[in-house]
């Protein structure tokens, strides 16, 4: 104890010793004083922190004893805990606050006090009450004339000066006074170093943990709490309430306000008793307007201070709660008055915002907010019934979270116009405020459920607005400006007005669709907040409806106006608030307590059905019905399997009523088929597309309700009530002939929607006749397809009919046999019309003529195959890729390689897994490499013994007994020139195939077969390299992360063949295709380092035994030619020679470089 005295008293004698003579002006506007009070400071904090970690555990706040009294705490409060010690420490420093010392010595004491605050880990609640209240008084500001209440004191709501019985000296002396106080006050008093200190000293107090103890108010007759969890919530409630008072006069108290309510049941009182102000006039915006910006943030860390504290105090009390739960069953909700001190806190710090310009106090209030929302929301709608006394004196009905406020105070800063000023040491971007903003707005980090509210009246406990509601309609009224308001578009010039449309969608995307937390709150966000349904769920049906009607306004105004990309995005929002919303309404229908999400996604899709489906029927043909139908159709695809079902119903009937005319029409089959005009024909023909639209959505949907749910297929098939019909109306139109030259919008509808029926429709559900008629439709398009030639103005009907032909065939193997018999005919029926159209398909694919296209060009019998690869299932691709290869294999492969170059890059991902998956018997891509590596067909005798011995093998022969001398070496030069030649022109087309990251499993093979005949011992070795390097390095860069996919052995194959790759690629022996194909081996190799253990050792090798050799030679014969005239030469091909070697060298090293 006596230590402990002279070592306060040590502190002390610094205090209140004389300064080194700093000016006041000149020291840190928190109150940091000279080099002594940072001395100070730092002593006091190590002081503290040892006591803290030393008391450490001493009481358990989840286990409070129940014998625990006020005098016990007292009593235990000795200078050995940090309690005792800053009380002892508080009333040693009182010389320093004498009237007779200066300023600096009040300075010094305040930061003496700030770092034992700081040291400090918890507190008791009568500690921190009897220091809040010091600092407090401190922060109240001096009177102009220097003395308490003199005669020329002012009257807060007075705002002129009486001059009526007073002398001109007193009219001076009150207009002075009037002056000061309106121009910064907090700034005018001598004493703002002690203020600014004072208030700094505030936030680690409230910062600080609570031990509990109990207090005369959890012990009080009128508390009856007979357990030791009801007496330490008390405790815990009281806490709260002294720190958002506490917090709330200081800030007052800084800012000037004097007149404030501190007796009673006020802070000096029972806690949480409420905030309330006896000056109307006074407001903290025009007064945080007058200091500079550091007060002004040290304001803001006062009331971060005591957030941070009230925050530990909340799930102190939540545990507490949940153990009396369990203990006694009973439930200590929060004190009306409690809830009446958070909300004015709440607005008070949303007050703060008001006319801030400065973008580093904007960002740490909307941080603040933000904080704010995360630890007070959930009070509010978690708080149980509280007794009858705490609800006697005060209105419960008036108690709620300021949203409002809040969002009155952060919305004037949407969309955030902001430009950092270039070389901006703090940091403040646009992204960052529009990111903090966005918070605030969206309230992310808030975990709490609302009650539900009804659907027919939108009345409830909390159907007021809130702060979910209130931004979705701000960022609404920004896509769809109101008629009456005077928009502009973004004048700054940065975006145009469809950008700044696509921003308010993404922004209520943020808003109403689950979100990740962002960069400034994602390390306090709650991982329970990923389990919580969207903020959609927090809106009212009334505003939910006029939210639906506002997208699908907008949508067609985008539509309209060509702007295709906002178009995009609102159906994309549209369609994901509704899966949403579905999501949330399943998962809570069997939850009790939760939240009824039926009538918001009722509101919102049930309602713009009903809405739109009349011009549906009416006029499809329109720009209203045109939107409408891909609105409706977006919904159905992504907006759940109810949203789908819901479109169906209300948007089938009213399309299969505009086609209604087809079937008058095949009852009067004499009328002339010209009577129907351009505009019936337009209207039919949109009713078709609407059709064909709803038909590929439900495709959409029912896979994607597949991958959400395992697997699980729906049954029945939700176009199982408008197949027949729809069939029906299809073989109505497509049985009238067509002109190949010029073809009817209706007929070219009705064959998109034939290849949506066939893609996406269940065809078991389909009956006798439904099935002859799709056989019949589909017999005549082959003739369309293959026989003539192109036309101009037959291709896009002859791709439309090619896509039918493709989903045709993608019912062969890929479908799957139902029970019923009657349906197992018709299905097989149509399985083997698919087989037969197959055959017919491949054999014109392979087939060469003379209008046939090159390379990357399109023919329609391709586009049947890689539709029937795109639509169909794996072994569909599979069955069309091993007969494309075998016929690769024979004596012309480059049609079927061309077939299968256009499959690869046009029918989807199965192609390329089934190409690299084919194994024997059948043939494989290794075979295909075979073959490119021998002679030519006609190049080899007929009735030889190498013609007679050719067979396709997939590892490379070797052995004495195979070795054959060549008839003459021209011939055999000759041979090898015309096998790369064919060679490279089947390459570029085989090169597709090995680019897809599932020829990552073909690596190994070409790996070996390269490693076998590296170096090239003889021409046919050349040949075998021609056709290995382009595909080996085709493979080697596709994207395959880094290597790390391919097997050991073959990346430690691949690194052993390093200087090989090296000396062929400088070896200017071979030809120039070859070798570069090998130098991007080379290349890949060296980028899988780290995978190869290579490193710069391998390099500089390279370098020095591969191309410096190379260099030098190149280089030492160009020198040569200076002294040799070129009469001696020829020709110029040896100074080309010795030049382009040189060249290649240089080439060389800088691709090892890199």
């Amino acid at each position: 104890m006596t230590a402990q005295s002279d070592s306060f008293k040590s502190w002390v004698d610094l205090c209140v010793a004389d300064g080194d003579g700093q000016a006041t002006s000149d020291r840190p506007s928190d109150g940091g004083g000279d080099a002594v009070a940072a001395r100070l400071r730092q002593e006091a904090r190590s002081h503290f922190e040892a006591l803290s970690s030393s008391s450490s555990g001493a009481h358990s706040p989840s286990a409070p004893s129940d014998k625990s009294t006020v005098e016990q705490d007292v009593s235990t409060a000795s200078s050995s805990t940090s309690n005792g010690a800053l009380a002892l420490l508080l009333s040693s420093l009182g010389p320093a606050f004498a009237s007779t010392t200066n300023s600096d010595a009040n300075v010094r004491a305040l930061r003496c006090l700030l770092g034992a605050l700081e040291g400090c880990s918890s507190l008791t609640q009568g500690v921190r009450q009897a220091v809040g209240k010091f600092l407090v008084n401190l922060c109240r500001p001096a009177n102009p004339d220097g003395e308490e209440g003199g005669d020329a004191g002012i009257d807060e709501p007075m705002d002129y000066v009486d001059a009526a019985d007073l002398t001109p000296e007193q009219v001076t002396r009150q207009l002075q006074a009037m002056s000061a106080k309106r121009s910064g006050k907090v700034n005018s008093t001598g004493n703002g170093d002690v203020r600014d200190a004072a208030l700094a000293g505030l936030a680690p107090l409230l910062r600080s943990r609570l031990e509990i103890f109990p207090t005369q108010l959890s012990r009080s007759p009128e508390k009856s709490k007979t357990t030791p969890f009801g007496e330490a919530i008390e405790v815990v409630q009281e806490s709260m309430g002294l720190r958002v008072e506490l917090a709330m006069s200081g800030l007052r108290m800084y800012l000037g306000e004097s007149d404030t309510t501190t007796d009673g049941n006020g802070i000096w009182g029972g806690a949480g008793a409420g905030y309330e102000t006896t000056n109307p006039h006074w407001n903290v915006e025009d007064e945080l307007s007058q200091i500079p910006r550091a007060k002004r943030s040290l304001c803001f860390n006062l009331l971060e201070g005591a957030l941070d504290g009230l925050a530990d105090d909340g799930v102190e009390w939540k545990e507490l709660r949940s153990q009396l739960q369990s203990h006694d069953g009973g439930d200590n909700g929060l004190p009306p008055t409690l809830l009446k001190s958070m909300s004015a806190f709440a607005s008070l710090s949303s007050s703060c915002m008001h006319g801030e310009t400065d973008p580093r106090c904007i960002l740490q209030l909307l941080q603040l907010l933000n904080k704010i929302q995360r630890t007070m929301l959930p009070l509010f709608f978690t708080n149980g019934d509280t007794s009858t006394e705490d609800r006697m004196d005060i209105d419960t009905s008036d108690i709620a979270f300021p949203s409002v406020e809040m969002f009155d105070a952060v919305a004037p800063y949407y969309p955030v116009q902001f430009t950092p000023p270039k070389n901006d040491p703090h940091g403040i971007t646009r992204g960052r405020l529009q990111g903090a903003l966005m918070d605030v707005l969206c309230e992310r980090g808030a975990i709490y459920r609302i009650p539900p509210v009804s659907k027919e009246t939108n009345e409830g406990e909390y159907a007021q607005e809130n702060m979910i509601t209130l931004s979705a309609r701000m960022f609404l009224e920004r896509l769809e400006p109101p008629k009456s308001s005077d928009y502009d578009p973004p004048s700054n010039g940065s975006e145009s007005e469809v950008g700044d449309k696509l921003d308010a969608v993404r922004d209520l995307s943020s808003l109403l669709l689950s979100q990740p937390s962002s960069s400034e709150s994602e390390a306090t966000a709650n991982p329970m907040d990923q389990q919580l349904p969207s903020n959609a769920t927090r809106l009212r049906p009334d505003f939910v409806s006029e939210l639906s009607s506002s997208m699908a306004r907008a949508h067609e105004e985008a539509a309209s106006s060509d702007a295709t990309s906002l178009a995009a995005s609102i159906r994309k929002f549209s369609a994901s608030l509704s899966h949403s919303l579905e999501s949330s309404m399943e998962n809570t229908k069997d939850q009790n307590g939760a939240t009824n999400t039926a009538p918001l996604w009722e509101a919102f899709v049930v309602h713009i059905v009903r809405h739109l489906t009349p011009i549906l029927g009416s006029a499809p043909q329109g720009m209203h019905g045109r939107a409408s139908t891909a609105y409706l159709a977006s919904l159905a695809a992504e907006g759940g399997l109810r949203t789908l079902k819901e479109v169906l119903g209300g948007c089938y009937p009213h399309f299969l009523g505009v086609l209604s005319p087809l079937d008058m029409k095949e009852q009067n089959k004499d009328e002339p088929s010209n009577s129907r005009s351009i505009r019936d024909e337009e209207k039919l023909a949109a009713a078709m597309r609407g059709i064909a639209a709803l038909v590929s959505s439900c495709r959409v949907a029912l896979k994607k309700h597949e991958r959400e749910n395992s697997g699980v297929h729906v049954h029945p098939h939700p176009l199982s009530p408008y197949l027949t019909a729809t069939v029906g109306k299809i073989a109505l139109v497509l049985k009238e002939p067509v002109n190949d030259e010029k073809v009817g919008p209706l007929s070219m509808a009705a064959v998109g929607a034939l290849e949506s029926v066939l893609t996406s429709a269940d065809l078991a559900g389909l009956d006798e006749e439904g099935i002859s008629s799709l056989q019949k439709t589909c017999s005549s398009m082959p003739s369309v397809v293959l026989g003539g030639t192109i036309s101009k103005g037959g291709d896009e009907w002859k791709a439309a009919c090619s896509r039918v032909l493709g989903a045709l065939i993608a019912l062969g193997p890929g479908q799957k046999k139902p029970s019923d018999d009657v349906k197992l005919d018709g299905c097989e029926r149509m399985r083997a019309s698919a087989s037969s159209l197959l055959e017919q398909i491949l054999a014109s694919a392979t087939s060469s003529s003379s209008d046939s296209p090159k390379s990357h060009a399109s023919r329609y019998d391709w586009m049947v195959l890689a539709s029937a690869c795109a639509n169909g299932a794996c072994d569909v691709s599979e069955e069309i890729v091993s007969k494309l290869v075998m016929r690769c294999c024979e004596a012309d492969p480059e049609a079927p390689a061309m077939a299968l170059s256009y499959l690869v890059r046009k029918g989807g991902p199965h192609v390329g897994t089934a190409f690299h998956n084919l194994s024997s018997p059948g043939s494989t891509p290794f075979d295909v490499i075979q073959c490119l590596c021998q002679p030519s067909e006609q190049d080899i005798p007929e009735g030889s013994s190498e013609s007679q011995g050719r067979v396709a093998t997939r590892q490379v022969q070797t052995g004495l007994s195979l070795l054959q001398l060549p008839v003459s070496r021209a011939k055999d030069e000759g041979e090898a020139k015309d096998a790369i030649e064919r060679a490279q022109t089947i390459i570029p087309l085989l090169i597709p195939a090995y680019e897809c990251p599932s020829a990552v499993s073909s690596c190994g093979s070409l790996v070996q077969f390269v490693g076998q005949i590296l170096p090239p011992l003889s021409k046919w070795d050349e040949v075998k390299l021609s056709v290995a390097f382009p595909l080996l390095a085709a493979v080697l860069r596709a994207p395959n992360e880094r290597g790390r996919v391919y097997e050991s052995s073959t990346l430690e194959t691949l690194r052993s063949l390093i200087p090989y790759l090296a000396e062929f690629s400088m070896s200017s022996d071979y030809d120039a295709g070859t070798r570069s194909a090998a130098a991007s081996c080379l290349f890949s190799v060296l980028f899988f380092s780290e995978e190869t253990k290579c490193d710069a050792q391998v390099i500089q090798t390279l370098l020095k035994e591969v191309v410096r050799p190379v260099a030098c030679d190149a280089v030492s014969s160009l020198k040569e030619m200076k002294d040799i005239t070129l009469q001696r030469f020829e020709s110029q091909n040896y100074f080309l020679t010795s030049f382009t070697r040189l060249q290649d060298a240089l080439n060389f090293m800088s691709l090892l470089v890199s």
